[in-house]
């Protein structure tokens, strides 16, 4: 038996080839995120991924693409992996912890853990779900079935379809869209949803937008970007950057035109990209987690996944633990306003601490994030106006 860490690029041919081999012969691991040229784009542009793998002999049974800070690691491609976890050989049963100590990591992080077989669920915090639309049978099956369970939803966008002719005349859908300047459009609309939001610019860092760029003209079959455009003549109305596989389409970076708010251009985009990626023979349309309020008029199921921390036996280890534990404790403890900031501050330093690469870029993101939520504290705790003022 043998464990090693690794970069990329010293993967030798033949355990790339086993690599492709396990997530093409087994359920679970049809996403893009998967696929090894994913590693290989995050790799291209951060110097700290690794590939964590065990096998025997010359026969791989484990693989674990990772990011790599001193002694603690994050899924590769954090925080924009939104499926991740170790590739395994069917049959393969060992310790996470006890492997992540063998090749020096006391911890590794995760947020969207694909464990189909069960076999990480001692390490699971957070259970979550990811919506995921199934366009196997064709569109008009989908959209049919789906107007059957929510049709007041289906109403509203019948009614928006007709404004947007009325009030605004033909719009065009290009699926696989090559124009550059409405990307970057896209991106920094996005960019300016965080800020106003509250949230850390995930798309700030020059290694973000790298990556984007290179699945889009670098990609293979099995991982590719892909931007979808919704126009009015020359006017970008909205976009979205996806990245493919052989099956799936999982949406990723969608963004609009907030001129054009009221009609709702994000349903409008993503009625077409359902359309037009069922003619094209996918059989998956993966919307991720989060923003349910929205995304459960489309999903035709919820793909299970978990976050956690898997964490070794080591002191420093135990302290982080009990830390964790204590924090935990607090966002639980249901009590008003301190319990949803704790739960603010965990997540917001999660996402600081695996997209900025440098020890300035997260100073600078923490001191931001604490800065936004000691305003948002002040205004919490102003006295509102009397009504009758």
């Amino acid at each position: 038996m043998f464990t090693k860490i690794i970069r990329f690029e010293d993967l030798s041919e033949d355990e790339l080839q086993q690599w492709q081999g396990l997530i093409s012969c087994q359920a679970g691991f049809e996403s893009p995120f998967f696929h090894p040229h994913f590693t290989r784009t995050v790799s291209s542009v951060r110097d700290d991924i690794r590939v964590i793998v065990q096998g025997e002999g010359n026969q791989v049974s484990f693989i674990l693409p990772i990011q790599q800070s001193g002694r603690s690691a994050n899924p590769v491609g954090a925080p924009f992996c939104d499926y991740h976890g170790p590739i395994i050989a069917p049959g393969w049963q060992g310790d996470l912890a006890a492997l992540i100590r063998s090749v020096g990591l006391s911890t590794y992080h995760f947020t969207s853990l694909v464990d189909h077989r069960a076999q990480f669920t001692e390490y699971v915090a957070e259970r979550d779900g990811t919506f995921v639309c199934y366009i196997g049978n064709g569109a008009d099956a989908y959209f049919e079935e789906q107007r059957n369970l929510y049709p007041r939803h289906a109403k509203k966008l019948r009614r928006l379809a007709r404004k947007v002719e009325r009030e605004v005349g033909d719009v065009t859908f290009e699926f696989d869209d090559p124009d550059e300047a409405a990307l970057e459009q896209v991106l920094t609309w996005k960019s300016h949803q965080y800020r106003e939001t509250g949230r850390h610019d995930v798309l700030a860092p020059d290694w973000v937008r790298g990556m984007l760029k290179r699945l889009w003209k670098d990609g293979v079959p099995g991982c590719r970007g892909v931007f979808h455009t919704l126009k009015h003549g020359d006017r970008l109305i909205a976009g979205e950057f996806n990245l493919l596989s052989d099956k799936t389409i999982h949406g990723w970076i969608p963004a609009f035109d907030h001129e054009f708010w009221s009609y709702s251009p994000g349903y409008l985009l993503q009625d077409r990209i359902i359309q037009h990626a069922a003619e094209r023979g996918y059989r998956d349309y993966d919307l991720g987690v989060s923003a349910a309020h929205y995304k459960k008029y489309y999903a035709s199921f919820q793909y299970p996944v978990f976050g956690g921390t898997v964490r070794t036996s080591g002191v420093s280890s135990a302290l982080g633990q009990a830390g964790e534990h204590v924090w935990r404790g607090v966002e639980n403890a249901n009590l008003p306003k301190v319990s949803a900031l704790a739960g603010k501050v965990r997540r917001r330093y999660g996402m600081i601490r695996t997209v900025e690469t440098t020890f300035s870029g997260r100073v600078r993101g923490v001191a931001q994030a604490a800065s936004l939520m000691l305003k948002t504290r002040s205004e919490e705790t102003q006295p509102q106006p009397n009504a009758e003022d």
